[in-house]
């Protein structure tokens, strides 16, 4: 497989040569930038954006190799502003930021259901997309968009309503929902009534 060469390599290599103990520096660099990953990724490795299944490798791995590679490549430029650590660091968050607005984007295009008025059976469960102009993308995307800011700001603090909508984000089903969560159908329902309630409570929506 050929290695891309980006237009810092040239430039990061001769910092990197002029390190006389480079493979400790890149230990101990390596090591913090482990650390913050994981602290980055706690509970938000079991779905969504950063999950083994979509990235094609353990997630820790993932960002932490791309920071690795994106230095030795040259894709990224280690800027002297930054010790190697914080360089990495700066890579990693925005790659992460990157793979979540992905993920968002894939998602807006793909979901054309408009909440405000759905029967809630529908609207938690079944998801299906609604028929609709193309010139009428764009306009749902915000509206789509600005619901999913509500209801995460409305929800915020609950653990058991924020799992349970990420749950709904990725299209889980009722019985697929209580295996993850470690609940019965019925606990869910009670969820389900608690976020309708969360929703009924704001002036962007009308139930």
């Amino acid at each position: 497989m050929k290695v891309e060469i980006g237009k810092y390599f040239e430039g990061n290599h001769k910092k990197l040569d002029s390190i006389v103990e480079i493979d400790k520096l890149w230990a101990a660099s390596l090591k913090k930038c482990e650390t913050h990953i994981r602290f980055r990724l706690k509970n938000k490795t079991l779905y969504g954006a950063h999950t083994h299944i979509r990235l094609g490798a353990d997630p820790i791995e993932y960002y932490l190799t791309y920071a690795y590679d994106a230095i030795l490549t040259g894709k990224w430029q280690w800027k002297d502003k930054y010790t190697l650590s914080q360089q990495l660091i700066v890579i990693v968050d925005s790659t992460l930021s990157t793979e979540v607005e992905k993920t968002h984007t894939k998602k807006a295009k793909e979901n054309t259901t408009v909440f405000a008025g759905e029967d809630a059976e529908t609207m938690f469960y079944d998801q299906e997309p609604l028929p609709g102009e193309e010139d009428q993308i764009m306009i749902r995307e915000i509206l789509f968009n600005k619901q999913v800011s509500v209801i995460e700001e409305a929800i915020q603090g609950d653990n058991d309503l924020e799992n349970f909508w990420e749950c709904i984000k990725e299209g889980m089903k009722r019985v697929d929902i209580a295996e993850f969560m470690e609940r019965n159908p019925k606990q869910i329902d009670k969820l389900r009534e608690r976020l309708i309630e969360k929703i009924k409570d704001s002036p962007y929506f009308e139930m």
